[in-house]
């Protein structure tokens, strides 16, 4: 494995567009030819957002035009995204086996960042204290995972907070789909997304992590670029992109419900989606977790939401 810092990955995203698609194509060649070695069928996950759309683009434009791209269709998306997918070629719908409210009721809502959920569905179910602790105090050393004092009020809540949607809505059928048809994905994700992502790329050495277990290895040829990045690829190139993104106030996609992220910049995403799709927003808000529901959760948050002209808790 290369040994990446966070100044090369610095450097790879200061990199002038053509020289991250050639980037990008020797990250795909890469991963097909380990798939081929392995026995296993490589394909895109296709999301139907920019970031997927960029890449099977440059899959299928430079490297095999006949590159797969499998959707997962959790009941969440936005119409626009489904449609657009419906219209792409070759691309496979796999479905969750649970529905978003299934999922909502049992394990909870999908509250501030998935690090902040997860601790506060550690703090409120583990029966380890030592794990209970860390993630209230921290030990003194490391900082990562810790329940910040503005949402420690979700631990005393009614209902319950949680992560959990995304793993079983979107990552549990990837993985039953890998098993069933020894295909292996490549990701659309950019290591400057998150802090969790520029880790990610730098413990792996790059944009392919290979082990001798496929189940291990993870592609994302796309690590190095940018949202600019993506949006110049597409204007320069051409390509068809899901014109949800013409909409003011969308610049990402993902499940229309989730609440990562809803407490900074005003609640946008459900401005959009009520002036777009009222009754969606509506059969949103309405799911239900202890009797409570999401528009309850999202007031308790600060969200302002655009129903709403007052607060009501």
């Amino acid at each position: 494995m290369n040994k990446i810092t966070i100044s090369d990955l610095h450097a790879r995203q200061a990199w002038p567009l053509e020289q991250k698609i050639d980037h990008t194509v020797g990250a795909i060649e890469a991963f097909i030819n380990y798939c081929e070695k392995h026995g296993r069928k490589p394909y895109v996950s296709f999301s139907g957002g920019l970031n997927s759309t960029v890449l099977l683009d440059i899959a299928r434009r430079f490297v095999d035009p006949d590159m797969p791209g499998v959707f997962c269709s959790t009941g969440n998306e936005w119409p626009e995204i489904v449609r657009f997918v419906r219209h792409t070629p070759n691309v496979t719908i796999i479905r969750p086996q649970l529905t978003p409210r299934e999922v909502i009721a049992r394990y909870g809502f999908p509250l501030v960042s998935k690090e902040q959920a997860h601790a506060v569905r550690d703090i409120r179910t583990s029966k380890s204290e030592k794990l209970r602790n860390y993630r209230l105090h921290g030990d003194g050393k490391r900082q990562q995972g810790i329940l910040a004092k503005r949402w420690r009020y979700l631990t005393a809540e009614p209902y319950m907070t949680s992560e959990k949607c995304c793993d079983i809505l979107k990552k549990r059928p990837f993985s039953t789909y890998n098993v069933s048809t020894l295909s292996l994905p490549m990701v659309g994700t950019m290591a400057g997304e998150s802090k969790r992502r520029e880790i990610t790329y730098i413990r792996h050495g790059g944009c392919n992590s290979f082990s001798d277990d496929p189940r291990k290895t993870h592609s994302a040829p796309l690590s190095i670029w940018t949202n600019a990045d993506c949006w110049a690829y597409i204007r320069k190139l051409s390509v068809s992109y899901c014109p949800i993104y013409d909409v003011p106030g969308i610049d990402r996609t993902g499940c229309v419900f989730c609440g990562f992220g809803a407490h900074l910049g005003g609640g946008s995403r459900f401005r959009v989606l009520y002036t777009l799709h009222p009754k969606l927003y509506k059969m949103a808000m309405n799911y239900s977790n202890n009797g409570y529901t999401l528009r309850h959760a999202l007031r308790r948050m600060g969200v302002e939401l655009p129903d709403e002209t007052q607060e009501l808790f």
